[in-house]
């Protein structure tokens, strides 16, 4: 068998039952798409992204918040989050309850310390005409030992927060 020069052979010279030669095995460019399942998909998108939007910023994770009459909408800061096991910022645990509960004594809680600095840096280096706010958000539910949120706000004097709002519901 010579050299030939190439093109397609494969129904011409090998005989293969189960290739059919209509359309030389070509699919359709403009393949249809049905609307209407379209349209119904994009409305289910479109309720979902309405259902979780928030326009008071961060959504509280707290379910026993305590309640308050007055009250403003909250602001773009960090968010420490006290509940009955662990303290957070912004979803990092940064301690734990129950062993900030211990003691009565008032002491830094450092890996708080230093996360908080190190945000505190990054809005400096984002933001060098602008004066830092030092704002933090607490959600703390009623039934948190006072003695950790007491160890929590003095470590946000630490780290140089002083702007303290607190999430509460409105009632």
């Amino acid at each position: 068998m010579g050299i030939r020069s190439p093109g397609a052979r494969l129904l011409r010279d090998v005989p293969l039952s189960f290739v059919k030669s209509s359309g030389q095995g070509r699919k359709r460019v403009d393949a249809p798409i049905a609307l209407i399942p379209f349209v119904d998909f994009l409305l289910t998108v479109v309720v979902f992204l309405l259902m979780t939007f928030s326009v008071s910023g961060e959504s509280c994770t707290l379910p026993d918040l305590p309640v308050a009459v007055n009250g403003a909408d909250l602001e773009l800061a960090p968010i420490v989050t006290i509940d009955d096991d662990v303290v957070t910022l912004d979803g990092r645990a940064v301690g734990d309850t129950r062993q900030l509960a211990v003691g009565a004594e008032l002491e830094r809680i450092e890996p708080l310390v230093a996360q908080l600095e190190v945000l505190r840096d990054n809005w400096d280096l984002l933001h060098p005409n602008d004066a830092f706010n030092g704002q933090v958000i607490i959600q703390a539910g009623r039934d948190v030992d006072y003695r950790v949120v007491r160890k929590v706000v003095f470590s946000l004097g630490q780290a140089g927060y002083g702007g303290l709002s607190l999430a509460v519901r409105e009632g």
